[in-house]
């Protein structure tokens, strides 16, 4: 295998060829057509304190609709008017997305939704044995009010799909009959592979999703959670088993340790996969941005791909490979995703970091005085134990060059 030629390698992108050796791929089942489907406007809003008004629902809803996400799940209308109102006003404002509302098996959730204008529904019911425990129904209640619930929301044309909350906590025959009756008495188009509790492994998701194409015809869709930090690779599995659809939140927000990475889910498919979503990944980045100030829930600054410091470095040694090749030294450029790449002052900067710095802001200075400019700004650095902003570090070069 030549490294240097192959999907995993292109002008701006640089992964590993051993994610495409067939000994990796042959159990892959990945399908001819994968689906985003966006949480952030409901399940992202979970999130403790966080509140979108009816406006920045319009305008996350918008920058995802313009980045090619396939569904959106702009909230759950029976929540409260104000809910109901951004629900319709998504549904009518002409985007390319399908827009979904959210329900649990009851009636008057999908008068709500019906309400609401929206093309379709997730209708969640509980099939943990946690969850029945808590709800005190039997098997038998789950599946009357699941068939109920679809063929209700079926019988007045919305797209219909079935979420089991707390799955991957539930007993596997449970699992295999409900989605059956439901696959063979209704008309339901979807069922969720769900890890509400983020406590599968991927490899337990991939066999979860495998189980199930045994005895159901319906696509698959993945939605799982953070709370371990396999989120993500939980989706990814399960996609690659051969589920059709991945929910996500972008920056990931959601209870508890959230929900999967928008982003992650993105860029994971399209460059460790190989998958082609027709999502323009360019706009991650203004997205992130977008939902972090209407959230107010702050992004890790080293967050992948869209945290303010992805593409940022220190290290001497590290800047030094990377100016000289960046794919020698990061996995894809910035550009992709809308980021940037940067540099920070401090006491492990070397030479190179200061040639970068100042033509950046447009300064010069002889060689012979760059080892002096280093020397004085990593003493102050490490005086401040801190980083030199850019107006420190042009106060240090002025010093060196008027002494």
């Amino acid at each position: 295998m030549n490294v240097e030629q192959g999907p995993w390698v292109g002008d701006r992108w640089w992964v590993s060829h051993f994610n495409y050796v067939e000994e990796v791929r042959k159990n892959f089942n990945l399908p001819s057509r994968i689906e985003i489907y966006d949480v952030t406007l409901r399940d992202g809003e979970q999130t403790p304190g966080v509140v979108f008004k009816k406006e920045e629902k319009m305008h996350i809803a918008q920058l995802l609709d313009e980045a090619g996400v396939h569904r959106i799940e702009a909230g759950m209308p029976v929540v409260s008017t104000e809910d109901a109102e951004a629900v319709k006003a998504i549904a009518h404002a002409g985007l390319k997305a399908k827009i979904f509302g959210f329900c649990r098996m009851v009636k008057g959730d999908i008068d709500a939704a019906i309400k609401s204008d929206v093309q379709g529904v997730i209708i969640e019911g509980p099939v943990g044995v946690p969850k029945l425990k808590q709800f005190s129904w039997s098997y038998d209640e789950v599946v009357k009010k699941a068939i109920e619930a679809v063929d209700y929301a079926k019988a007045h044309g919305l797209q219909t799909a079935f979420f089991s909350v707390d799955m991957t906590r539930a007993e596997l025959s449970f699992i295999k009959r409900l989605l059956s009756e439901i696959g063979t008495q209704t008309k339901v188009d979807s069922f969720i592979v769900v890890d509400t509790f983020g406590c599968a492994l991927p490899e337990a998701m991939a066999y979860l999703v495998r189980e199930l194409k045994k005895v159901v015809k319906q696509p698959l869709e993945m939605h799982c959670h953070n709370d371990f930090g396999l989120g993500t690779a939980c989706t990814l599995a399960g996609i690659a088993a051969g589920a059709e659809v991945a929910h996500t939140s972008v920056n990931g927000i959601g209870e508890r340790t959230g929900n999967v990475s928008f982003e992650e889910v993105v860029m994971g498919l399209k460059y460790l996969y190989g998958v082609n979503l027709d999502i323009r990944t360019e706009k991650l980045y203004e997205i992130s941005k977008v939902v972090e100030q209407y959230s107010r829930f702050k992004v890790p600054v080293n967050k992948p791909f869209v945290g303010d410091r992805a593409f940022t470095r220190e290290a001497g040694i590290s800047i030094a490979g990377w100016v000289k090749y960046y794919l020698g030294s990061e996995p894809i450029l910035p550009e992709l995703v809308g980021n940037r790449h940067g540099v920070v002052m401090g006491k492990k900067s070397g030479r190179h970091s200061v040639e970068w710095k100042l033509q950046q802001l447009g300064m010069h200075a002889p060689p012979e005085k760059i080892p002096l400019i280093l020397d004085e700004l990593k003493s102050e650095s490490v005086r401040r134990k801190a980083a030199i902003d850019d107006e420190d570090f042009k106060s240090i070069v002025a010093k060196v060059l008027s002494s």
